[in-house]
């Protein structure tokens, strides 16, 4: 394939002009490696490029066949190109390869790619690498314990990624196995040049990247409070059901197992059980085909042990989890339930929890605990869920005490959370502040304290950090100890609708207030939103 060829395309004219949906469109089509993942953003007058591949063949010629493409697009007011590793890894395992792109560059070569080698025997349009500076991670001897660094992003660069560093979802299949290693290809002559740079000590011998985790048995992936919209009183449903995921949908897979907190009802019941005409007493009633819609999105299990649970008295809750039921999703919240459910040759439990008594108590340690034991019993792993907690745009601080909303008791979250894992739980998703919380890792079990809201359409408020959310993504062994995980930014639009936050709300809140609430607590959480055991 040659520029010309490119050129012949339709995404090469908006492409030139600065779109980066196009580019990366561009991009992929010119590497044609179904195994790439390849994302674009660019801040001020640079372009980054994220690549996310299964293992490390090819990189070389991918890094320059990008470079050669940017340099021929010509980009106004773009002078730098920085390629970037766009995996899961920790940031001290990850690279980036900068080039500069300005007037004086040689001209690249008409030629990307083609079938053979070329006359020198070389690859064909590999392009030099001398003016190209380059960070690169050494790979550490065998016997050392220090892990190497190339450097921590700043914030400014970071937030720069926008959505393509907000959004790189390929899972490492490597995840699932202990001690992962790459290795790279044998080099053909004139090859070595282009790998040196990148990889100044692996040119000619394998590459061994770190131990940087235990197997992962499971991973989930949750979110905070949904409500689609509703048809009670007043009509507020979208014209089309596809805007409410759309944006989003591709980031809640790629996951065993995929949880959100419904805070509406599936019903047709014609009257609420509340009095909405009282200030700050709302009452949401969605039709039940949206049942399909949640499916769609990719959601398995869903809570339903929340303040709007009753909106439509006892028929109104027992319709709706009918109705997610048959959709082929699974509903966790009647009083005394535990839900089991089969993933990736694990048994996990579920348990739904709120501060009122229709269902399972936050304030009822002691219930909470027999439940969880008896969960123990049967269950690999157990997820614990709850829906408490003061409310609002000031209810961002977790603390070790009662929380007051409207003088009505929301329990203490910290001492359910650590009372529940004490006892067997592995992981305990909060919702129900409407805003993201700090998260804690306790005895190596990682606890959510908030994750704030997903989906509201014209039901929810989206000021301040009311409208900043996140995707959890949480990688578990197979005693449900908290490997690793990800904070995936999410903001939502004036509708409420989620779409991808390119500057990084939700990481930065949960980040803020980790250190703010839990100073001690041994996690880390990079400026890209990936999180760690310390």
């Amino acid at each position: 394939m040659t520029i010309a060829d490119l050129t012949q395309l339709s995404a090469w004219p908006q492409s030139q002009r600065g779109n980066i949906a196009t580019i990366a469109d561009l991009l992929t089509t010119t590497l044609g490696d179904p195994a790439l993942r390849v994302e674009v953003s660019r801040r001020d007058r640079t372009l980054y490029v994220l690549l996310t591949a299964p293992n490390l063949d090819g990189l070389p010629q991918h890094i320059n066949r990008i470079h050669t493409v940017v340099t021929a697009l010509a980009l106004p007011d773009i002078i730098e190109l920085k390629v970037v590793d766009g995996t899961d890894r920790p940031l001290e395992y990850r690279w980036q390869q900068v080039f500069s792109l300005n007037a004086a560059a040689p001209t690249p070569p008409a030629t990307i790619f083609a079938d053979g080698p070329s006359a020198e025997g070389g690859a064909v349009g590999i392009a030099p690498t001398a003016r190209s500076s380059t960070e690169s991670v050494p790979a550490p001897a065998a016997s050392s314990p220090h892990r190497w660094r190339w450097g921590a992003l700043s914030m400014a660069t970071v937030l720069g990624f926008g959505l393509a560093a907000g959004i790189t979802q390929w899972r490492y299949e490597q995840q699932r196995v202990s001690s992962p290693t790459q290795s790279l290809p044998a080099t053909k002559a004139g090859m070595t040049q282009a790998i040196e740079p990148l990889l100044p000590a692996a040119s000619t011998a394998a590459l061994a990247l770190p131990d940087i985790a235990a197997p992962v048995a499971l991973t989930i992936k949750a979110v905070g409070d949904i409500i689609p919209g509703t048809d009670y009183q007043r009509y507020r449903l979208p014209d089309d059901w596809q805007y409410l995921f759309g944006s989003i949908q591709y980031h809640l897979g790629e996951a065993d197992i995929t949880f959100g907190n419904f805070e509406s009802t599936l019903t047709e019941v014609p009257s609420s059980a509340k009095d909405t005409s009282s200030a700050n007493t709302f009452a949401f009633r969605t039709p039940p085909w949206y049942a399909s819609v949640l499916k769609e999105a990719g959601f398995d299990v869903l809570s339903v042990a929340n303040n709007h649970s009753m909106d439509f008295f006892e028929q109104g809750f027992t319709d709706t989890i009918a109705h997610i039921e048959a959709a082929g999703m699974k509903a966790v919240g009647r009083k005394g339930e535990i839900l089991y459910v089969e993933a990736q040759g694990q048994t996990v439990a579920f348990i739904g929890f709120s501060n009122y008594q229709e269902h399972n108590r936050v304030q009822d340690i002691e219930a909470a605990i027999a439940l969880v034991e008896t969960a123990n019993a049967q269950a690999d792993i157990i997820v614990v869920s709850f829906h408490a907690g003061k409310e609002g745009t000031d209810a961002t601080v977790t603390r070790d005490q009662d929380e007051l909303f409207y003088s009505e008791n929301r329990g203490n979250v910290v001492r359910f959370s650590r009372a529940v894992v004490d006892h067997g739980a592995d992981l305990v998703l909060g919702h129900g502040p409407h805003v993201p919380r700090a998260i804690e890792l306790y005895n190596n079990k990682l606890i959510a304290y908030s994750l704030g809201n997903f989906l509201g359409y014209r039901s929810l408020s989206t000021v301040g950090p009311l409208g900043t959310s996140l995707i959890l993504q949480t990688d578990l062994d197979a005693q449900g100890n908290f490997v690793s995980g990800r904070i995936i930014p999410v903001a939502l639009d004036r509708n409420g609708v989620p779409y991808l936050d390119d500057h990084f709300g939700g990481v930065v809140l949960v980040r803020q207030f980790t250190q703010r609430d839990f100073p001690d607590t041994p996690l880390e959480i990079d400026d890209l939103g990936y999180i760690w055991p310390q």
